[in-house]
């Protein structure tokens, strides 16, 4: 039998101790390697054949911040796929620093024990021959892959500098990585303060859209300006792949913005390795802690129109390699992760997602509620009217909604849509009415008066995104889509005016982006009148206005409070994504609830799979058009695309983020900004508390 585990040597033929001299030799020569062509990648930031170093190469630190180290060896064989061989048992992971001698990892990172080997095995679907291969007796088939491990945790660099870590696990067979240190830099002017905006899925067809909507045009001319954000000092672009891919996903492209590296998706926090558990993968540390390290009198505060455990908000104060494990999540906020840094617990959370507080999907059925007011000193807050009359200095909870929050049109335009839902954050079955809810504004403001209170001189950092921008745009229910952008437009124009009142503005950091994009873009006008007289898809067609045929849409805001007063004109938007499942297309408001265009069906030869809602009251066969699906056929819903997303900026070092950058950099940027790269000579966990 092939003994991988023995550097394809029998253990009787050669000794223990010949093993280990072999592997005291020279690591292998550090190699860039490409990424690897394909589809189904063994396992995210894995070009070597066999071994696996995460964080990956050409990962990126600040000096003395924590990360985890993670070796994988991974023993198959693509030729007889099944069974896999035997595990490697044997392998050496040494480090060096700028060309300086090779040191045993554990020597090197001054660790007191050698890690135990860790053992488990995976399934690879190395292509899509083989991932949807259903014949027992034909066809590729997955490969079977045994893993071998070691885990170093909370480790760090303390000094600028390359460093190189290797693992060898044959005499002639080795991988290495390279790390860079980067040399702190001082601001040039430090932001005191900090306030992260996300539109979640928003590209700039989405920004198109909402200036179209939210803003009349004069001889072509928005002569009443633009988005309250277009008026910034810089404008950049920011390039959004993942770790394992060039489409990413909301978790790990936020998860870039909060801790400097690559991840893959459903990943928060944490490089994905292969192992079964979510919890166990490779932590790297979130700004937000290294704000309590680093500069703990500055306040944290996270506002989300989403359930509080979703993957943006969750980016910056949990770790796991599932996004969905939203129970233990929550239960991070007060008891974060064993042997790692001390929980965020952020100054300010609000959001959804009640059923992860209290009740039976909780951890333990705990009561996280009673829990963060009576140990944490948290103020917890249920709907609008508490929340705006709260003006103590108390952290503060905010729960306003099971699942994630009602958009901005349920909760001021359609409110009888959300009667009956059962949805009360207390969990009582009782209704939690829209306009109960508060807006993102609403959330936004308390969010820095709260912040301003507990940060005082020190500051805060502030992360709030528009969710339903991404949510909308995934079910093509564009004009909701459309208001949720507008809402953050209004928000960001009141935070400015909030900023200014309060003394803060000149000391403070306003950053507008997206995390991804969707394929979203606007290509004319819709004349729906005559859509609806025409019975022929093919006459249909030329309800589209397009070049001098596109005209203006039918929106207006008389009362000038931001939105559009009539949310459902003649002659409205032509849009769509260009990828998708089947469906129909009518370009309509759905007034009695949200849109639903794709239903699952069961299909002979193919199982579950999504096709077009006949009943969609936004685009039945009746009134739309017919888009033809182009994603695989098991995809419930329109999917996100690679194209890079805007980034605008504002205040103290709003220049590190004029140009075009990779996700991961925004991180670096923030931290220059904030003054937060120099290490601290206090490295003990903090727990900011406020008497």
């Amino acid at each position: 039998m092939k003994k991988v585990g023995a550097f394809f040597l029998s253990l009787t033929v050669i000794s223990i101790t010949t093993i280990s001299n072999v592997l005291a030799g020279r690591p292998g020569i550090y190699q860039r390697l490409p990424d690897p062509e394909g589809q189904f990648p063994r396992l995210g930031a894995c070009p070597d054949d066999h071994a696996c170093i995460f964080p990956p190469d050409v990962s990126q630190f600040l000096p003395g911040a924590y990360f985890d180290l993670r070796v994988e060896l991974h023993a198959y064989d693509r030729n007889t796929s099944n069974p896999a061989p035997e595990p490697y048992t044997q392998f050496k992971t040494t480090v060096r620093k700028d060309d300086g001698p090779w040191t045993d990892a554990n020597e090197f990172f001054a660790t007191p024990d050698i890690p135990a080997l860790e053992y488990w095995n995976f399934t690879w679907a190395y292509s899509a021959e083989a991932h949807y291969s259903k014949e027992e007796g034909g066809g590729k088939k997955p490969i079977d892959v045994n893993v071998s491990s070691r885990v170093w945790r909370k480790l760090k660099f303390d000094e600028p500098g390359r460093y190189d870590v290797s693992v060898q696990y044959s005499p002639k067979e080795a991988y290495t990585v390279r790390y860079t240190v980067i040399e702190p830099r001082k601001p040039e002017r430090k932001a005191k303060n900090a306030i992260l905006f996300i539109a979640d899925g928003c590209n700039i067809g989405m920004i198109t859209a909402a200036r179209a909507v939210a803003r009349k045009t004069t001889s072509g001319k928005f002569v009443n300006g633009l988005l309250s954000f277009e008026d910034f000092d810089e404008l950049g672009h920011i390039i959004t792949h993942s770790v394992d891919g060039l489409v990413t996903d909301s978790s790990n492209s936020a998860s870039s913005y909060a801790t400097g590296h690559k991840a893959s998706v459903q990943a928060l926090g944490v490089y994905g390795d292969s192992s079964p558990s979510q919890f166990d993968d490779p932590k790297v540390e979130l700004v937000t802690e290294l704000i309590r390290r680093r500069q703990p009198g500055k306040a944290v505060g996270i506002v989300t129109t989403a359930f509080v455990q979703d993957a943006t908000p969750g980016a910056f104060y949990s770790h796991t390699r599932r996004r969905g494990t939203l129970a233990e999540i929550t239960d991070q906020l007060v008891h974060g992760v064993p042997d790692w840094l001390a929980a965020v617990e952020p100054d300010v959370l609000m959001g959804g997602g009640a059923e992860y507080f209290k009740g039976e999907q909780a951890v333990n059925e705990t009561d996280y509620y009673a829990l963060l007011q009576d140990k944490y000193g948290y103020q917890v807050v249920m709907n609008k009217q508490t929340l705006n009359a709260y003006n103590g200095q108390n952290k503060l909870l905010g729960i306003f909604r099971k699942d994630v929050m009602d958009v901005w049109l349920e909760r001021n335009i359609f409110i009888n849509n959300t009667a009956d839902n059962a949805a009360a954050p207390d969990l009582s079955g009782d209704s939690a009415l829209g306009s109960d809810q508060p807006g993102l504004d609403d959330m936004t403001l308390k969010a820095l008066e709260v912040l301003k209170k507990r940060g005082g001189d020190d500051g805060f950092f502030l992360m709030s995104e528009a969710a339903s921008v991404d949510k909308r745009l995934h079910q093509l229910d564009f004009p909701r889509a459309w208001a949720d952008l507008i809402e953050l437009d209004v928000t960001i124009k009141k935070t400015i005016e909030w900023l200014k009142k309060n003394g803060e503005y000149e000391d403070t950091l306003i950053l507008v982006t997206a995390d991804h994009s969707h394929s979203y873009d606007v290509f004319g006008t819709v004349d729906q009148q005559f859509l609806d007289s025409q019975t022929s898809h093919r006459n249909m067609r030329n309800a589209v206005g397009i070049y001098d045929k596109s005209g203006w849409p039918g929106f207006s805001d008389e009362d000038q409070d931001g939105f559009p007063d009539n949310w459902d004109p003649r002659i409205t938007l032509a849009s769509g994504s260009t990828n998708g499942p089947d469906h129909f297309e009518a370009w309509k408001l759905s007034s009695n609830g949200y849109r639903n265009p794709f239903i699952m069906q069961e299909e002979e030869g193919y199982g579950k799979l999504y096709v077009e809602n006949p009943e969609d009251p936004s685009g039945s066969y009746a009134a739309g058009l017919r888009w033809n699906g182009n994603i695989p056929v098991h995809m419930e819903s329109e999917v996100h695309s690679m194209a890079d997303v805007a980034i605008y900026s504002n205040g103290p070092g709003s220049h590190l983020f004029k140009k075009t950058m990779e996700n991961w950099s925004l991180f670096f940027r923030l931290t220059e900004a904030l003054d937060l790269q120099h290490p601290t000579i206090n490295y003990t966990d903090h727990k900011q508390e406020l008497e």
